[in-house]
């Protein structure tokens, strides 16, 4: 009895030591599942190739965080933070949750970064299993399968609840991504609208004027024409005009509607009538005609790399490239480009496109509230400061003060969102199954093929995707 006695005081001496000391750093403790995953991802994180469609019944070994014990009282709260980001792109995550445990001392967040094509799937084997990270960060495509199966916690209670967030400090069009179905379920976390940046060494060589806000279709191709060169005189091109993105079709969704039309009905059941529309014809046709009629753009390098995989641009070889804010930071610091950026050019009217990232909240989280009032400061002004040393804040202030807003390059980013055009899928969650392997395909038939009837092609995808959807619809 004294033995257990000395036992019994050893450990309550060792407890109060331990609850007296410093706080130790959360330990994540791992515990191998298999499930057996029937899913169709489209990865939108930036990766070499192609982001490709996958529909297939595979067992998935993932390693998935245990669920930890109900903490004691006063005990700090752990949030797990899933993202695809990776590298560098951590350092400003980890900076993030930094100040927020500064200010939040009850509260401890633990970032769990898996980077590449794995993400969606063990985002997905951990949300089957109950499991998954109390904030998950998906792309914008992404949004309508994530919510369909239940992912995510609807935010708009917690938006006007305990821990209000005003929504309006948004800048324009960033917060509507996060939206399916009347309802917020995700906040914005990066974004990119679509650019032209150009290569002002190469226009001043040869002595054409810059392209200025409003340019318009002719004028994309009046100056791309005045900067194709044959340097050498050997019948071939040496200088390009524009690289184009070939068979990307989200990038060519600006294309649509800049030509003033679109690939969907509004109620998400009819591609007839929309994919092979007049004006998407119109975009098509013009789209080919810089690759092939004009020749003003290289021709794509390989078809199952992201935006043909072509390099000219970053090589000098190429006068301008219509693009994301993705490489821009390279471009900065390449020897062969002087840069500058400017809005896409207007066809039958003003419009761009956005390509966006954004956190949600676990369903079954156990602790919604903190888990709100870390991605309410994460994607909020608090998290915006951080954000504006790595890429365009979505706060608008933040933005405005860092003086981002009237900065040359960074201001065309921001200008761009005011014109943007909602992109297919919010308007069927069946896209990436349906429309995009058929537009991908008739892209890829106008291009290789100049005498490839425009028309023709793109009725015959209209009737592929409708098909495919028709089929979703009656399952």
């Amino acid at each position: 009895m004294k033995r257990l006695a000395v036992i019994a005081n050893l450990l309550v001496v060792v407890f109060l030591l331990v609850a007296c000391g410093p706080t130790a750093e959360p330990v994540v403790v791992e515990k191998e599942v298999t499930k057996v995953v029937k899913e169709t991802v489209k990865e939108t994180v930036v990766v070499a190739g192609t982001p490709e469609v996958v529909e297939k019944e595979v067992t998935v070994v993932a390693v998935v965080t245990a669920t930890p014990p109900p903490p004691a009282e006063g005990a700090k709260v752990i949030l797990r933070v899933g993202t695809g980001d990776s590298g560098e792109g951590l350092n400003p995550h980890q900076q993030i949750i930094g100040n927020f445990e500064d200010e939040n001392p009850d509260i401890l967040v633990q970032l769990e970064a898996v980077a590449g094509r794995d993400y969606y799937t063990r985002l997905l084997t951990q949300i089957a299993a109950g499991d998954a990270p109390d904030i998950m960060q998906i792309g914008d495509d992404a949004v309508p399968m994530f919510v369909g199966k239940g992912a995510f916690l609807p935010l708009d209670g917690f938006i006007t609840g305990n821990y209000p967030l005003d929504t309006s400090i948004y800048l324009p069009g960033v917060l509507e991504p996060g939206q399916w179905e009347g309802k917020q379920w995700l906040l914005p976390k990066d974004f990119t609208p679509l650019g032209v940046y150009y290569n002002k060494k190469i226009f001043d060589e040869y002595g054409i004027d810059y392209p200025q806000d409003g340019w318009t279709w002719d004028d994309l191709l009046e100056t791309a024409q005045a900067l194709t060169k044959d340097v050498d005189g050997d019948g071939k091109t040496d200088i390009w005009g524009i690289q184009l993105t070939a068979n990307w079709t989200t990038g060519f969704e600006y294309w649509v509607a800049a030509a003033g039309s679109r690939l969907i009905s509004e109620d998400g059941t009819k591609f007839a009538g929309f994919m092979d529309s007049p004006e998407t014809i119109e975009a098509v046709q013009f789209f080919a005609d810089l690759y092939n009629k004009y020749q003003v753009a290289p021709p794509p390098a390989d078809f199952s790399l992201w935006a043909g995989g072509n390099s000219e641009f970053e090589n000098g070889k190429a006068a301008m490239r219509i693009f994301g804010r993705w490489p821009q930071a390279g471009y900065k610091t390449n020897p062969n480009i002087d840069l500058a950026v400017v809005g896409v050019p207007v066809g039958k009217v003003r419009a761009n496109i956005l390509f966006w990232g954004g956190f949600g909240i676990f369903s079954d989280t156990r602790h919604p509230e903190e888990s709100w009032r870390f991605l309410s400061y994460y994607t909020g002004e608090q998290g915006s400061q951080v954000w504006k040393d790595w890429g365009i804040p979505p706060v608008a202030s933040v933005a405005d003060e860092a003086g981002l807003t009237t900065d040359p390059i960074e201001g065309v980013w921001i200008n761009e969102l005011n014109y943007l055009a909602p992109r297919a899928y919010v308007f069927t969650p069946y896209w990436n199954e349906t429309a995009d392997p058929a537009l991908r395909k008739a892209l890829e038939t106008v291009l290789i093929d100049p005498k490839a009837n425009v028309a023709e092609v793109m009725q015959k995808a209209a009737q592929e995707a409708q098909a495919a959807l028709d089929e979703k619809l009656s399952q």
